[in-house]
Order: C-alpha cells, then sequence, then structure tokens
C-alpha cells in the first residue's frame, strides 16, 4: 500500500473516531512502528492531525465531509456557470492546463472545449471526454488508480505523470476557502493532485463559489498568497481575505478588481 493510501485511511478512521494507537496502525497496515511514526509526522506538519503519545488525534472542531460528488453536480448550478465563463477569459488560446476534477472545473470545461484551440491536461474522466469533442483541442488523461465515488485518477502514477509536465495555467475547485486556513480539500488524494497541478504551472486560478468562502476543509492545498487568480461569484476580501489588485474576479459582475 502506498503512503497516501495509508494517510487517507487514517484520516478515515480520525473521522469515526477521536483518536488512533500507533500500535493499531501498525497492526491494521503491516508495517513498522516507524512507518506509523513517519505517516503521523507527516500528516501532523499538513495539519490534518495532532500526534499524542502512543498516537494520534483528531483536529479540534468538526469539518463536515464533502457532499456525494453526484449530488454536488445539482449544486450552485448558476454561479458555477457564471465563474467558468469569466474563468475562461483569463487563458488565451493555445495555452496548455491543467484542470483537476470537480462539478465547477467540469462546467468550465465545457464552456473551455466550446472555444477550443486549447491543450488540456486533466485527472477527470468527464472533462477529458468533454474536451476530446472540442476544436482543436489536445487532451490528454492521466493515468493512475481509478476512484470508487468521483470519477478520476488518483495515486503515485498520476502524480508522476504530472511532474512530467509543464503548464501556463492550472484551474482547481476546492472544498473551501478559508482567510486563515487558505485552500483546502476533505480528501488527501484530491489536494495532493490540486497542489502537483499547482506546482507545475505558471499561474494558478481557483474557482470557488460563495458556498466554499470562509469554508475550512481537513487537507491544505495551498496558502491564500498562492492563488493567481480566484474566480468567484461572492467578494471574500469581507473576510479580511486580500489578493493583490487585478486577481480577484467577481462573476457577478463580470470584471476583475
Amino acid at each position: 500500500m502506498w503512503s497516501h493510501e495509508r494517510q487517507a485511511q487514517i484520516l478515515g478512521l480520525l473521522s469515526s473516531q477521536q483518536q488512533v494507537s500507533t500500535a493499531a496502525l501498525v497492526s491494521r497496515f503491516s508495517v513498522s512502528r516507524e512507518t506509523i511514526r513517519r505517516d503521523l509526522l507527516e500528516m501532523e506538519e499538513r495539519g490534518l492531525l495532532s500526534r499524542v503519545h502512543g498516537g494520534a488525534t483528531r483536529l479540534a472542531g468538526l469539518i463536515e465531509p464533502e457532499p456525494d460528488y453526484n449530488q454536488r453536480q445539482s449544486h450552485n448550478v448558476a454561479q458555477k456557470r457564471a465563474i467558468g465563463r469569466l474563468a475562461l477569459t483569463l487563458i488565451p488560446e493555445g495555452s496548455t492546463v491543467f484542470i483537476d476534477t470537480g462539478t465547477t472545473t467540469i462546467t468550465f470545461a465545457a464552456d473551455l472545449a466550446a472555444r477550443g484551440n486549447i491543450r488540456v491536461i486533466t485527472n477527470s474522466f468527464e472533462i477529458a471526454g468533454i474536451m476530446s469533442r472540442g476544436r482543436e483541442c489536445d487532451v490528454l488523461l492521466l493515468g493512475g488508480r481509478p476512484h470508487r465515488d468521483v470519477p478520476a485518477t488518483y495515486g503515485e502514477m498520476t502524480l508522476s505523470q504530472i511532474d512530467r509536465f509543464l503548464a501556463d495555467f492550472a484551474v482547481i475547485s476546492p472544498v473551501g476557502l478559508h482567510p486563515d486556513r487558505g485552500v483546502t480539500d476533505y480528501e488527501l488524494h484530491e489536494a495532493e493532485v490540486a497542489r502537483a497541478m499547482m506546482r507545475r504551472a505558471r499561474e494558478n486560478i481557483l474557482l470557488c463559489h460563495s458556498g466554499k468562502i470562509g469554508i475550512e476543509s481537513r487537507v491544505s492545498i495551498c496558502r491564500t498568497d498562492e492563488i493567481d487568480h480566484l474566480v468567484s461569484d461572492d467578494d471574500p476580501r469581507s473576510l479580511a481575505l486580500s489578493l493583490p489588485r487585478g486577481r480577484l474576479h467577481l462573476a457577478r459582475s463580470g470584471t476583475a478588481v
């Protein structure tokens, strides 16, 4: 089992119980105590848990699970369409773009494919299908392990393939955007893909509808000062979240501020 898979299961255990012991994790995963200690140390550094003597505890405060993927497809549809249309204006034709999976990025991809003349690298089955039908669209679907709940690939192979490319833009849709916690996801494997894409792109574009503003989830993607462009239908400055001039784009007005 890869470390990211083991860590995702540890997070799952902490979602249902307050604390896990090192001994129990060693037995569950059939690995050494040192391996578990490294996992817990890395997860603590990412802000996923707190280490204690003999194991780890979940962080204080309840973080709600992300709604089911199929449910999310019918939520905030108008906002997602407006955000997708505005995000399109930030990306010139002929660009190379990473796009992670999500219901907002799928909406954006439909507009991108309709315009055409673009190169897209994605881990989303749906986005790859949409882009393959676009005009002059070159699309690459990243390899890896398919996820049972979200139609996309994840894992070590996906991350290693991302590192083979350089892109002009990474278009990311997270679970939440919080002034203190930054940009977060609920699932570790999704956050890892988003981080890898952002690291290999010249500029990062965050698609974040108003329902995600002020929300914090459990896995960090990036700090707020690492956002190059934020496209939203709500102004996050009410939360004391500031961005450099020209980097905040509000879909409700269709203009950047």
